[in-house]
């Protein structure tokens, strides 16, 4: 953190979202241009940032060519959004057909709460559905969705993945909407699976949950990818954009879930975050910022961009899992419950996996 760059890309991304911003000028040459494109492309913020741009005066724009580039990249954002919504909807009826609810997580449900939803750049699709592992893994097979050798996977995993989709796009099929620690675990799901029969149709054409199951489901997803591959800018906003369209009331209730679900540590820490990134209001906050915790979030969002994906990683694959196992007890400090759960899992699914990996004669599967 401090690198000019990362202020300026924080000021672009709150012109973007219509936050106020009272920092002076932006003026830029095209080297320091460069730096800001290249690091909103590794948070895939890259939309986002644009809007914040087309706010700016003339004089305060990038260099000509540096601008079509961008723009050009922001049209195949706004392409993939609506190939991204018709894929949802797509989803949705075909699970509605067989008599089965489902509501769309995370991605697309968020981006319909965007300023302009068509910027927020599309990752995969997520959607729930209701019945369970076992018979949403059966059904799956039955439409031909998934290979039935694939099942020997995930038995303990909370989603599978469709092989066959449209226009190549990504899905995820949640047999439960979220995962937490095992001594937490049964309380977040039946808040979750109380809270996700309220999902509404939307005019999207797919079912979205409510902002109450929204705020907590998506924190319990940042903590599990924050203490392994890292999180870039892209979930802190979608985050910060359902904190502005709460009320009072749902900011409450969810304040005393993430209290009785242990996630407090991570909330403090991702309220920091928010403050420092995108200005967010003491009274949108589900408790107070803790800065020590939002720190080390922030490094690693800036780091790893992505879901990490830029972090540098050792090519020898051993060297790599000594530094992920060095690196998964440094979070101890950080949250000692959580740390210890999420290095249990890891060795749980390592040891279900390991007949898998010498009958198929590969380290990683």
């Amino acid at each position: 953190m401090g690198c000019p760059m990362e202020k300026e890309l924080f000021r672009l991304l709150r012109i973007g979202l219509d936050v106020p911003d009272e920092s002076g000028d932006f003026r830029l040459d095209l080297q320091a241009w460069t730096s800001l494109y290249s690091l909103a492309k590794q948070q895939s913020v890259l939309g986002i940032a644009f809007a914040g741009i087309e706010k700016l005066p003339k004089e305060s724009r990038p260099p000509m060519q540096l601008l079509m580039r961008w723009a050009t990249e922001v049209e195949a954002i706004r392409g993939m959004n609506t190939l991204m919504n018709r894929e949802a909807r797509r989803l949705t009826q075909l699970f509605e057909n067989v008599g089965r609810k489902n509501a769309i997580l995370k991605g697309q449900a968020n981006a319909r709460l965007y300023p302009d939803p068509t910027l927020r750049q599309a990752g995969d699709i997520d959607i729930w559905v209701e019945g369970g592992r076992d018979s949403i893994n059966q059904l799956l097979v039955d439409m031909g969705m998934i290979e039935k050798s694939a099942l020997e996977f995930g038995r303990f995993w909370h989603h599978a993945h469709l092989e066959r989709t449209k226009d190549g796009i990504m899905a995820e099929v949640h047999y439960r909407p979220a995962s937490g620690n095992p001594y937490k675990s049964q309380e977040l799901q039946d808040f979750l699976n109380r809270e996700i029969l309220n999902a509404e149709l939307v005019p999207e054409g797919f079912y979205a949950p409510s902002i109450k199951f929204a705020l907590v489901m998506q924190l319990s997803h940042l903590q599990q990818h924050f203490y392994s591959g890292g999180l870039g800018l892209r979930q802190y906003i979608d985050y910060y954009i359902l904190l502005k369209n709460s009320t009072v009331e749902v900011r409450r209730e969810v304040s005393g879930a993430m209290k009785r679900l242990g996630m407090l540590h991570a909330c403090s820490a991702v309220m920091w975050v928010l403050q420092q990134v995108l200005g967010l209001e003491r009274d949108l906050m589900l408790c107070a910022p803790c800065a020590w915790r939002g720190r080390r979030l922030l490094r690693l969002a800036l780091v790893g961009g992505n879901f990490g994906k830029y972090r540098q990683k050792p090519r020898n694959v051993f060297v790599r899992w000594f530094r992920d196992r060095r690196q998964a007890l440094s979070w101890l400090p950080f949250d000692p419950m959580n740390a210890v759960f999420k290095e249990l899992k890891y060795w749980r699914h390592t040891l279900y996996l390991m007949p898998l990996r010498v009958k198929r004669r590969r380290i990683g599967l």
